[in-house]
């Protein structure tokens, strides 16, 4: 299980949904801007949301989200509690990558679901599950049920890399 925490955990964990909350936080320069395109905005102040739909594309100095609708949940205070992505869900960071049909990430639980035929890679290694969950500050991760994890040896690392994912 350490060694799929390991190699999983960073690939979301990292900013993969938490990266809308970017925009709550103060911008030290223009180059940590997120940018958040969509055919149409609707946002509801009463309810407190904001629904981004069809052509969504989430671009960050860090990653990369594209989903047919994003859906961001506020709290009163206007702090985001709640994101979720549905509809092709793709997911690009680096060498790691996701799919998924819905992407969810709570932010007082820091809980990343991943859910209807998810995908994830890391170079050439592939993780795949009917839904994967992350935990953002536990070093923790489920894959559940019919999980499947593929690792390819790099020739340039040892098995001791491999496995603590030094």
């Amino acid at each position: 299980m350490k060694l799929i925490c390991t190699l999983w955990s960073g690939l979301l964990l990292m900013g993969v949904m938490a990266t809308v909350l970017r925009a709550e936080e103060s911008l030290e320069s223009a180059e940590n801007v997120t940018v958040i395109t969509a055919d149409r905005l609707t946002f509801d102040y009463k309810n407190q949301y904001a629904m981004f739909e069809e052509n969504v594309v989430v671009t960050d100095p860090e990653m990369q989200l594209k989903s047919d609708k994003l859906l961001v949940h506020f709290e009163k205070e206007g702090k985001v509690s709640a994101i979720k992505a549905e509809g092709h869900v793709k997911m690009i960071q680096d060498d790691k990558n996701a799919q998924c049909a819905v992407a969810s990430y709570d932010v007082d639980s820091g809980k990343i679901v991943l859910a209807g035929k998810p995908r994830v890679t890391r170079g050439r290694d592939v993780l795949e599950g009917d839904v994967i969950t992350f935990w953002r500050d536990q070093n923790k991760m489920i894959c559940q049920p019919q999980a499947r994890l593929i690792i390819y040896p790099d020739e340039r690392s040892n098995s001791k890399d491999l496995l603590l994912g030094e």
